[in-house]
Parts: structure tokens; C-alpha cells; sequence
């Protein structure tokens, strides 16, 4: 039997509800890493503006953050043990360690890490909060298809692509918020808007290269087309090719908005939206069985 069709028969059918449900799980979960990461990042950013500032800086949304990212943790963990059949053929290909159980015991990680983070938040250590979301992307990044596929290479691939996206996304989420509060002050709101676009266009390079290297090792050409997990990449992949656009589109529109409560500009904020559904077919990505095969077997 050939390994397509061994991994037809491991792979649960995109008819299953607790599939949908456990892929937008993973969703909310990284939105909740991207608000918070990101929105760390945003402000870092976002003090390097050398202009005078209108309006002080918003506080990022590092507690939301932590908070949606243990809900859906916690979403996890009862999914996991309300049907853990389910949970093990989500789980594939399985990596080294849990294997099997790898759905139920990273999410009980991520839980503990999104706690950890929400605690020094909490305590107004907000620095220190990165150590347990940085944590977070590391578990993912060891539970995700690519590992299981390509021990600890894999696991580096996707921290060098789920980081940078999270980046990405929550670092616009907070441009946005600071550039409604410089709205009075046109110039200082598109010098924001400027300096994001700086950096999301290298974070932007990044997940591109790492998205491809990810593909290629998890989708052979032949099954690109002809597999659900292919079918959701290339939905993927044209979903980030239209953020793209509108980036550049948002960077062209600076020009001709100098009202004083115009706002950032609206393919901006639909940007921002596009972005959120990324994260959610990133999600069911997730819980999809790719069509490739162990390399060490």
C-alpha cells in the first residue's frame, strides 16, 4: 500500500465536527498569541518613531491575549479528553515524545505558559511576559506537522514561520489602535503606518521563504491539488498573497489621506481582517493530515 494511502486511512475526514471544532481552537489560540506577541512588538516599534508623538502610545493587549489563548487551550484540553480517538488521528504525523497524546499534552503546556504570561502582566512585568508566550510558539512549533515529519529541523522551520506571522499580525493589530489615536495629527499617524510597513514587508519575506520550505516538505506536488491538506494551503497561500496587496495598496493610499480624522486607511484595516482568516485556516491546517511521509520513517 502506498503512503498516500496509509495516511488516507489515518486522517479524519473533513466531515467530522470535532475536526472544525479543534481547528478553530488552534485558531483562536494563535490569535491570542499574535494580540499578545505581537502587540509587545507593535509598541517596540512604535517607540521608535522619531517624530513627536500626539497621543501616548495604547497598552498592548497582552492580557486579552493571554486570556483568549487559555480559553482556547482550555478548549483543547476538553475537546482532547471528550473524544481522544479523535484527538490521536488529529495528531498526525505523530512527533517524538507524546506522540499520540501530543493534542492533549501541548495544550495543557500552552495553558500553563498563557497563565504564566497573564501572571507577570498581571503584576505589571510585561518584558518578562515574552519568556512563557515565546514558549507557547515553541510548543506549537514542536507539535506541528512539520516535526513530525522532520524532527527538530521541522520544529525550527515552523518557529521561523509561525513567529514572524504572529509578529506580523498583532503588530498590525496594535499599529492600528495607535494610529487611530494620533488620527488628529496626519503625519504622525502615516510615519507610523510607514515604520510598520518597513517591518512587516522583512516579516512579510520571511514567512514566504519558510512558508514554501514547509510546503515542500509537506505537500508533493501531485497531491497539491488533490488533497484537502493542499486544497487549505493554496487557500492559504492566496488569502497572505491578498494581505500582501493590500499592504502595498495601504502604503499607496498614505499619500492622499491628510484629513485630520481620516484614520489609517480602510484596505489597512481590511488587511487586519485578512489577516484573522489566515490565522483561522492556519488552524484547520493544523488538525489536516498532510499527504507526505516521515523522512526517517
Amino acid at each position: 500500500m502506498s503512503h498516500l494511502a496509509d495516511v488516507s486511512l489515518s486522517a479524519v475526514p473533513l466531515s467530522a465536527p470535532g475536526l472544525w471544532l479543534t481547528g478553530f481552537e488552534r485558531g483562536l489560540l494563535l490569535a491570542g498569541l499574535a494580540l499578545a506577541i505581537g502587540g509587545l512588538s507593535g509598541r517596540g516599534l512604535a517607540r521608535n518613531y522619531k517624530g513627536t508623538f500626539p497621543a501616548p502610545l495604547p497598552e498592548p493587549w497582552v492580557m486579552p491575549g493571554c486570556l483568549l489563548g487559555m480559553g482556547a487551550a482550555l478548549a483543547l484540553i476538553v475537546t482532547a479528553l471528550a473524544d481522544s480517538r479523535l484527538a490521536v488521528n488529529l495528531a498526525r504525523p505523530f512527533v517524538a515524545g507524546p506522540r499520540s497524546s501530543a493534542t492533549l499534552v501541548f495544550a495543557v503546556i500552552e495553558l500553563a505558559c498563557f497563565a504564566l504570561a497573564a501572571l507577570l502582566r498581571r503584576l505589571r512585568k510585561p518584558d518578562p511576559a515574552v519568556a512563557p508566550l515565546l514558549g507557547v510558539v515553541l510548543a506549537e512549533s514542536l507539535r506541528a506537522h512539520p516535526e513530525g515529519l522532520l524532527p527538530l529541523a521541522g520544529a525550527l522551520l515552523t518557529i521561523c514561520h509561525l513567529l514572524p506571522a504572529l509578529i506580523w499580525v498583532g503588530m498590525l493589530v496594535y499599529v492600528l489602535r495607535a494610529a487611530l489615536a494620533w488620527r488628529a495629527d496626519p503625519a504622525a499617524m502615516r510615519g507610523l503606518i510607514r515604520l510598520y510597513g518597513n517591518a512587516a514587508a522583512w516579516l512579510f519575506a520571511v514567512v514566504m521563504i519558510t512558508g514554501v520550505l514547509s510546503a515542500v516538505l509537506l505537500v508533493p506536488l501531485s497531491s497539491l491539488l488533490t488533497t484537502d491538506y493542499g486544497r487549505f494551503l493554496i487557500a492559504k497561500a492566496v488569502l497572505v498573497a491578498v494581505a500582501a496587496g493590500l499592504a502595498v495598496a495601504g502604503r499607496i493610499s498614505l499619500g492622499r489621506r491628510a484629513a485630520p480624522d481620516a484614520g489609517p486607511p480602510r484596505v489597512t484595516r481590511l488587511e487586519c481582517a485578512i489577516l484573522a482568516a489566515v490565522l483561522v485556516v492556519t488552524g484547520l491546517l493544523t488538525v489536516i493530515t498532510p499527504p507526505a511521509k516521515s523522512i526517517f520513517g
